[in-house]
Formats: structure tokens, C-alpha cells, sequence
């Protein structure tokens, strides 16, 4: 994978806590491996075995400590956050740095029941919220998205350009995450008209 000197270790390091967060787990123990290697598979970023994720995690150092993953892996593992690809999540995260954010956000929990939200971000991909519950709310309308329409998710704060964190609830299916925007952030738009 490249030289060995160019790689950027830091952003894989910032890729492993970010697909964590995703996947709403401490990959920790085998079982844990195998469970990640399975949703990749399931959300159709190929197949990558969960001895080569552990070689990624540093769970296992039979490659070396200085370990680098192929091409293929790091794809796969990107595309789970919605990257094309190694070099585009390198690019576009490599200026994420902590601070205060002085930006527009709304929180949940003070939206009217029944209120309607619209998100989008990039490609072309947008749903529309309604509010139910404090900080839960049902996936009503969605364009190329892999939310569903029904889907009920909790989110405690939506923010302007920056991405949204969803607690999703789907029937007859374990609870999960999903990022909306983790390339360039969300747009957010409250409905005030909604009934």
C-alpha cells in the first residue's frame, strides 16, 4: 500500500475511532472483529476478514507494528463513512481540528411534537424528519439515503455543516448508527408550516 513513509498514520488512527463511533462499538475481542467484517459486508463495501481488521486495529502485530493496510481495506473501511475512497477521506478530514462552534444548531429536545426537519448532504442525498417524540423523530420522505422510510432515529442536535449522528431504530432489526453527512456535514432546514 504505497510508501511507507507518505502514509498518513495519523488519519488511521482518526478512521478507527471514526467507524467505532459508526458502528457504535469498541472493537475489542474477536467477536467484535467478526461483527465489524459482516457489516461491511452487509452495507456493500466488500468482504475484508476480521483477521486483516484486527491486523488494522493492532490487535493482532504479526505484520509489523508499522502495519499498512491494502488499497482494498482502507476502501472498504472509508465507503462504510461514506468516502469514496482512501485518499478522499485523507483529503477531506485532514483539516478537521477541534473547536468552538459559533455555527447555527437546533436541539431536539426543544422542537414541537410534529414538527418537520429536512436534512442534505452530499451526493444527493436528503430525508425529511418528523418529530414525535424528545429527540426522536420518523424518517417520513428520503432520497438515496440507507435510512428508510418508517425508520424511527434519535438524534439530540442537528448542526449546519457538520455531520448528524443517528441512533436508528428499524422494526425486527438490532438498533444501529448512521452518520448523515461525515464527508462535508449536513444542511438542515425546520419546516415552520409543518402541522
Amino acid at each position: 500500500m504505497g510508501n511507507r513513509k507518505s502514509f498518513d498514520h495519523n488519519a488511521l488512527n482518526r478512521l478507527r475511532t471514526e467507524v467505532e463511533r459508526y458502528v457504535s462499538l469498541n472493537l475489542s475481542s474477536p467477536a467484535d472483529f467478526i461483527f465489524l467484517s459482516d457489516r461491511l459486508r452487509e452495507e456493500g463495501h466488500g468482504y475484508v476478514s476480521p483477521t486483516t481488521l484486527k491486523r488494522v486495529w493492532g490487535y493482532i502485530a504479526d505484520k509489523g507494528e508499522d502495519y499498512i493496510p491494502s488499497n482494498y481495506t482502507l476502501r472498504s473501511l472509508c465507503g462504510l463513512l461514506g468516502f469514496k475512497d482512501w485518499p478522499q477521506y485523507c483529503q477531506d478530514t485532514a483539516s478537521i481540528q477541534s473547536a468552538e462552534y459559533t455555527g447555527q444548531f437546533v436541539e431536539t429536545r426543544f422542537l414541537p411534537q410534529d414538527i418537520e426537519i429536512s436534512l442534505f448532504w452530499p451526493p444527493n442525498r436528503n430525508i425529511r424528519l418528523r418529530h414525535i417524540k424528545p429527540s426522536l423523530f420518523e424518517v417520513i420522505e428520503n432520497e438515496n439515503s440507507r435510512l428508510h422510510i418508517g425508520d424511527v432515529v434519535e438524534c439530540g442536535c442537528f448542526t449546519q455543516h457538520a455531520p448528524a449522528f443517528f441512533r436508528v431504530f428499524r422494526r425486527n432489526v438490532e438498533p444501529l448508527s448512521y452518520i448523515a453527512g461525515s464527508a462535508q456535514g449536513v444542511l438542515f432546514v425546520v419546516h415552520s408550516d409543518s402541522p
